[in-house]
C-alpha cells in the first residue's frame, strides 16, 4: 500500500513538473486583458477563436503573445504602422515547432483593431482586419460610427465616444452588415475572392439561406478553393445560413453537375430549391496569366433574379 502511495505521489509530481516545464517553454506570457491604451498608443486584439492550434504573435519583429486555441488577447502598441506577424505552433519534444509566418500591416491611430486569422487543414494561411473600433475610456472599446462587421466577436463596450458631425446627406443603410474589411494577404487569388465575397455579403439580406454551388474554371483545385473561401467568409459573418457541403454532395450526382462546371441559371435555381436555399451563388474564372478575372453572382431561388454580382481581377 505504501509503495502504491509512493508511486502515485511520484507520478503526480512528475505531471506537475511536466506542466511547469511546458508553461516555462511558452513563447510569451499572457497580456493583461484590463490594460488600456495610453497617450500615443492603441489596442490590437488578436482573435484566435477560429484557431485549432496555439498561435504565436510578433509585432514589429518582437514576440508579444502566445495564444491558446479559441482565445483572444489584447496588445498595446504605439500609434502608427505596426507589422503584425503570426504563425501556428505545436509543442513537440519539449520545444515549439513554428509554422509559416503570416503578416499584416495595421495602421493604428487611437483605435482598437481586431486582427483575425484564416486556418485551413490545421495551418494558419492568412491574417485579416476583422474590425476597427474607437478606443473608449478604461481600455474598453466601443463601435466606431459604422456598425461592427458581422464576423467580429462581441467586445465589452462603455458609452460610445462622441460621434463626428453628420454629413450633409446620409448614405442609405445596407440591407446586411458589411463584410469585414481585409488587408492584402499577398495571394492575388485569395484577395480577389475576399473582395468578391465582400460585395455579395454586403448586398444580401441577413438570415438568408445561401448555397455556393459552382465556379466554372478549367482548374478544379482553383474552383474548390474559391468555393471553400466564399463559404468560409459567409459562415464567418454569422449572419447567414450556409448549406453544408455534404448536402451539396448529396444532390451533386442527382443533378449531374461539377463544382468546376458552368451551371446555367435555371439549373442553379432548381438545385437551390432542392437544397432549401433562398439564394444560390455561382461564378466563373476567365482569362489566363496576369489577366484572369473572377465573376460571381447571387440568384434569388424563387424568382431567378440576379440580386448582386461581383467581378474582381487577380
Amino acid at each position: 500500500m505504501k509503495r502504491y502511495q509512493k508511486n502515485s505521489i511520484m507520478v503526480f509530481l512528475g505531471l506537475c513538473l511536466i506542466a511547469g516545464l511546458n508553461a516555462q517553454t511558452r513563447l510569451a506570457g499572457p497580456n493583461d486583458p484590463n490594460a488600456s491604451a495610453g497617450a500615443g498608443q492603441s489596442e490590437i486584439i488578436i482573435n484566435a477563436e477560429n484557431a485549432d492550434k496555439d498561435i504565436v504573435v510578433w509585432v514589429n519583429g518582437v514576440t508579444v503573445a502566445h495564444l491558446r486555441p479559441k482565445t483572444r488577447e489584447k496588445i498595446i502598441v504605439h500609434n502608427g504602422q505596426n507589422v503584425v506577424e503570426a504563425a501556428d505552433t505545436t509543442a513537440r519534444g519539449g520545444t515549439w515547432n513554428i509554422g509559416a509566418k503570416r503578416s499584416i500591416t495595421v495602421s493604428s491611430n487611437a483605435t482598437c483593431t481586431i486582427v483575425g486569422m484564416t486556418m485551413r487543414y490545421g495551418a494558419l494561411v492568412s491574417l485579416n482586419i476583422q474590425n476597427t473600433l474607437a478606443v473608449g475610456g478604461g481600455g474598453a472599446v466601443t463601435p466606431a460610427a459604422a456598425p461592427p462587421p458581422p464576423a467580429a466577436a462581441a467586445i465589452a463596450a462603455l458609452p460610445a465616444a462622441p460621434a463626428p458631425a453628420p454629413a450633409a446627406r446620409a448614405a442609405p443603410a445596407p440591407r446586411a452588415a458589411a463584410a469585414p474589411a481585409r488587408r492584402s494577404s499577398g495571394n492575388p487569388l485569395e484577395d480577389a475572392v475576399i473582395r468578391a465575397a465582400h460585395t455579395l455579403i454586403h448586398n444580401l439580406p441577413e438570415n438568408t439561406t445561401v448555397a455556393v454551388l459552382s465556379i466554372a474554371s478549367s482548374d478544379q483545385d482553383m474552383a474548390d478553393f474559391i468555393i471553400e473561401e466564399i463559404v468560409f467568409l459567409f459562415v464567418d459573418t454569422r449572419k447567414f445560413r450556409v448549406v453544408d457541403r455534404k448536402s451539396l454532395d448529396a444532390v451533386r450526382a442527382e443533378a449531374n453537375f461539377q463544382y468546376s462546371g458552368d451551371v446555367d441559371d435555371n439549373s442553379a435555381v432548381s438545385i437551390g430549391k432542392m437544397l432549401g436555399a433562398n439564394v444560390v451563388i455561382t461564378g466563373s474564372v476567365s482569362g489566363s496569366g496576369s489577366t484572369r478575372r473572377l465573376r460571381a453572382k447571387a440568384l434569388n431561388v424563387q424568382t431567378a433574379e440576379i440580386i448582386t454580382m461581383a467581378s474582381e481581377s487577380f
